[in-house]
């Protein structure tokens, strides 16, 4: 979709006055492209339309409605071409491009562009101020990170890949929309949806998501030459030092990751994972900043005091959502990486935030396509054997 975009996006910038020639186009992206990667027949709405318009990072799939577009971009390209249009018309044989000026004029297109996406993201959260789990979804895939899957390049080599029905149920869990061919009851006995079956302990793909994104961690750290790197070590034990309420006291007390290096050169860093799903019942009535810090809150109560009083050490605590979002703790050590990925591979700082961006996003998002439609075991019937009639007579003696 990327590289047609572009070409009729071409089009809209070379050709004034072409945006009711596109009215077509725009109808069979409606009603055959956008149900084809969906993978289902349904009637867009206008609302989806316009959701699907944004590009990812405000929310949407970056499938533009092209005849909306189409004179704003052409004007854009008057107003960035306009000195080479003036020297081709005077004829100037030595022009010279003043790069200054160009910079600036597309540094003042881009303005005028995020603003306007911005405004229509405003326009479509206060349409669906009366519908509190679609706005929440929406704000969901707008987080910074939530649409790194959507814009990157199918790379088996760094596990950048989905077959067609993991998409398509990656996009309906996007939008909050009914899964294809899946059950009406799940096997706890619950009604079956894509809220439920994210947060069903049967099966153990909670499990699996948390410690597939502990291990990519570790991965990473392990690749920016920290130390001392191991996953779910025990803690020293208490041995009867008075810590605050709350705080686990366990000998055994486990935590996902310890590192040495990772904020300064000795000392020992500890980490643990949480991934929450937002429209939990515990989750959905906080605003979206609370609930990350709801969560890293509730681990630094746990773990904070032993680590800094018995361990020595530092706690960190990696907060994540299933949409993708990540919390302010997890966003401070992703930097701390990629700086780290800079020093030792001569990375860009941006491309390494963007690749551990990416592998993160992508450990979350295989992992909650799989717990969707993933086996949890046969169901239990259990049936009240007074209830059935055998169809039994009694036989007579004699």
């Amino acid at each position: 979709m990327y590289g047609l975009s572009k070409r009729w996006n071409y089009v809209c910038r070379t050709t004034p006055g072409v945006a009711d020639r596109l009215t077509p186009l725009e109808q069979v992206t409606r009603d055959e492209f956008i149900p084809a990667i969906i993978n289902r027949l349904f009637s867009c709405t206008d609302e989806l339309r316009n959701i699907m318009a944004l590009p990812p990072r405000y929310g949407g799939l970056g499938i533009p409605v092209m005849m909306e577009m189409a004179d704003r971009e052409y004007n854009f390209s008057c107003r960035a071409t306009k000195p080479l249009k003036e020297a081709i018309l005077k004829q100037i044989d030595n022009y010279t491009e003043d790069w200054r000026h160009s910079k600036g004029v597309k540094t003042e297109i881009t303005t005028e562009r995020n603003l306007f996406y911005r405004q229509k993201q405003a326009e479509i959260r206060q349409e669906l101020e009366s519908t509190p789990l679609a706005k929440l979804m929406f704000q969901l895939a707008a987080e910074k990170g939530a649409s790194a899957w959507l814009t990157a390049l199918p790379l088996k080599e760094y596990g950048y890949l989905m077959n067609k029905q993991q998409f398509s149920d990656a996009i309906a869990l996007r939008y909050n929309l009914n899964l294809k061919d899946c059950p009406k009851t799940c096997t706890c006995g619950q009604k079956y949806s894509a809220n439920h079956a994210l947060i069903c302990k049967l099966g153990g793909y909670v499990s699996l998501r948390h410690n597939s994104l502990r291990d990519t961690f570790a991965e990473l750290m392990r690749t920016v030459k920290c130390k001392d790197v191991q996953t779910e070590p025990v803690l020293l034990p208490v041995d009867g030092l008075e810590l605050p309420k709350g705080t686990v006291l366990g000998d055994q007390a486990r935590l996902d990751i310890s590192a040495r290096s990772i904020w300064n050169a000795s000392e020992r860093a500890f980490f643990d994972v949480r991934v929450f799903h937002a429209p939990a019942p515990s989750n959905a009535s906080k605003p979206i900043p609370a609930m990350y810090l709801s969560h890293e809150n509730e681990k630094k109560r746990c773990y904070n005091a032993r680590v800094l009083e018995v361990e020595k050490g530092s706690f960190t605590p990696l907060v994540f959502s299933t949409s993708g979002g990540m919390g302010g703790e997890a966003e401070r050590l992703v930097k701390k990486l990629a700086s780290k990925m800079e020093y030792h591979t001569g990375q860009r700082y941006s491309d390494a935030v963007g690749y551990i961006r990416k592998r993160l996003r992508f450990e979350i998002l295989r992992t909650t396509v799989i717990s969707l439609r993933g086996d949890r075991g046969a169901r239990k019937n259990i049936v009240d054997i007074n209830s059935l009639d055998l169809n039994l007579e009694p036989q007579g003696q004699g």
